[in-house]
């Protein structure tokens, strides 16, 4: 299926991005069988005013965080840099980060720990947990590049490690370059909803909702978000008809209707200022979604949810 444009309504903010794409070295690691592509420019992402919002809400003191940087040297909120996953939709996936990584620190503490052994793989160290039918493993390329994820998916990011490798889906690949050159996070599928409700497992919400027969129809996804002083939330949804596409549309804007009048009284005004700026329309099969959020506007949400939460676990 061809890839369709971003929307138009988007072009200002591709037009005005700053951003370089996802990290070559990280994409020459990807299975080129990839079906679902995701990644976050963990920079970008930090340095934005709510990627600092959020940094600033973190416990000072944080036992688990404080235990990980003494036995690893590796302290997430400043050694990682961006991260990149990939899947076939299927059994096999891999989670790729770029950052600062002190193998042999990680591994050392790993097994001390208890349960994890190491072998290697093409002169690579491979850190690897209890002998299942899918064993998974991590390893780490130079203290700059880690690789986690099933253990045949590891061996072959390896192996790639010094030769080109592209993804072999044209639509996949063009949106990829598209996407992580526009936004700070963002994530692309060119599976059908119901292939991959059928990988999630039974029972559950989720589940069901994806089951659900409009849903069914949604052929490819994608979408993105960019950090600023207004964010700006982008996603798109292929369906199998026009007919469809415009059933989709309606039931989203019905779904954003639904969650301002079921909010709480105290975040229900901010709410319902934000979904002004909420606009889900279809252009023959594809609906596109587009949301801007003042910067400042998401952090009294935030804050307000937290207070709601905090006041429903003192009831």
């Amino acid at each position: 299926m061809t890839a369709r444009p971003v929307p138009a309504a988007l072009a200002f903010v591709m037009s005005a991005s700053l951003l370089h794409g996802a990290d070559a070295a990280l994409l020459n690691l990807l299975m080129p069988d990839a079906k679902v592509v995701a990644g976050v420019n963990v920079d970008q992402s930090v340095s934005s005013p709510f990627g600092q919002f959020l940094l600033a809400q973190l416990p000072t003191n944080d036992p688990g965080l404080a235990k990980l940087m003494a036995a690893t040297g590796f302290d997430p909120r400043r050694d990682l840099h961006e991260i990149l996953t990939g899947t076939d939709g299927q059994q096999h996936g891999l989670v790729l980060a770029r950052g600062n990584f002190d193998a042999a620190r990680i591994f050392a503490a790993a097994q001390a720990a208890g349960g994890q052994t190491v072998e290697t793989y093409s002169g690579v160290q491979i850190l690897t947990g209890k002998k299942t039918s899918h064993p998974h493993g991590l390893a780490i390329l130079g203290d700059s590049i880690a690789i986690a994820g099933d253990l045949d998916s590891v061996h072959g990011a390896i192996d790639r490690r010094s030769a080109a490798s592209t993804l072999i889906e044209p639509a996949l690949a063009s949106q990829v370059e598209q996407l992580s050159g526009s936004f700070d996070a963002w994530s692309v599928s060119i599976l059908p909803l119901s292939t991959l409700a059928s990988h999630i497992g039974s029972g559950g919400n989720l589940n069901d909702l994806l089951n659900s027969a409009l849903l069914k129809t949604i052929q490819q996804t994608g979408g993105g978000v960019k950090f600023g002083d207004t964010i700006q939330v982008s996603a798109q949804a292929v369906s199998n008809s026009s007919q469809n596409a415009t059933a989709l549309a309606d039931v989203l804007r019905f779904l954003a209707n639904m969650v301002q009048v079921n909010a709480p009284a105290s975040s229900s005004a901010a709410l319902g200022a934000l979904l002004q700026n909420l606009s889900v329309q279809a252009d023959g099969n594809t609906v596109n979604l587009t949301l801007t959020i003042p910067e400042k506007q998401l952090e009294d949400l935030v804050r307000t949810a937290e207070q709601n939460k905090n006041t429903q676990n003192k009831l």
